[in-house]
């Protein structure tokens, strides 16, 4: 695995879309949060034929991994072991520098090699240890920093999509409810299924709005706010 860090808007997910093409059948480890595929959650893809196909995704709840690293490097294991072994993968992660929990990061993914563009301070940080293989690269010709503005506009445009086809269904709620909380809907090994929109609850069971397939075992709010009114409910 080549596992890409840096900070926002360097280039880390063009070169890892690159480096899949050049590749042909291989995975993306998306554990970029914020501006990922999914907001609020990591994503294993499989790479085949020019199209990534989601395999598991795992619930972080947050936009950034900040006060959340024990979580986050348990969600970025567990899918990491669903590559099968020897298989090429690239790792895309989000912007943040701290150097304590990349090194965390790294020793749990035992990545080939360490890529970290535009950030010398965080390659200093990792290239002291003899075991592991870092490079440091400059920002990818080409990549430019996006306003907020734009970044809250990605990320409701991927909830929407994600939404697409949702439909009504029960599932178990434990707790005070949230409904102005998204919840992650969990499978019976704490894979992420689909986000849910809490529209009514009673006697244990509350009522999603959701794209979610499959038994859902758990429903855990998350840190992410309805985008209201534009997700429907």
């Amino acid at each position: 695995m080549l596992l890409l860090l840096g900070p926002t808007d360097v280039g880390k997910t063009t070169l890892a879309g690159r480096l899949l093409q050049k590749a042909g059948e291989a995975f993306l480890l998306d554990l970029d949060p914020g501006q990922g595929a999914l907001p609020g959650a990591f994503t294993l893809f499989r790479h085949q034929e020019g199209r990534l196909t989601p395999l598991r995704r795992y619930l972080l709840g947050a936009l950034s991994p900040l006060g959340l690293e024990a979580r986050a490097v348990v969600g970025a294991l567990r899918l990491a072991r669903k590559i099968p072994p020897g298989s090429p993968a690239v790792a895309d992660t989000d912007g943040l520098l701290d150097p304590e929990f990349r090194l965390l990061q790294v020793e749990a993914l035992s990545p080939t090699e360490v890529l970290v563009l535009g950030a010398e301070g965080l390659y200093r940080a990792l290239a002291w240890r003899k075991d592991l293989k870092v490079r440091l690269a400059p920002p990818l010709p080409g990549a430019r920093r996006k306003p907020p503005r734009e970044r809250r506009k990605n990320r409701l445009e991927r909830l929407l999509a994600h939404f697409q086809g949702a439909r009504p269904r029960l599932a178990p709620l434990e707790g005070p409810p949230l409904p102005e909380r998204l919840y992650g809907l969990l499978d019976g090994e704490g894979f992420l299924l689909g986000y849910g929109r809490l529209l009514a609850f009673a006697k244990g069971e509350g009522l999603f709005l959701t794209p979610a397939e499959g038994e859902v075992a758990k429903a855990l709010p998350t840190r992410l706010s309805l985008p209201s009114p534009a997700l429907p409910g």
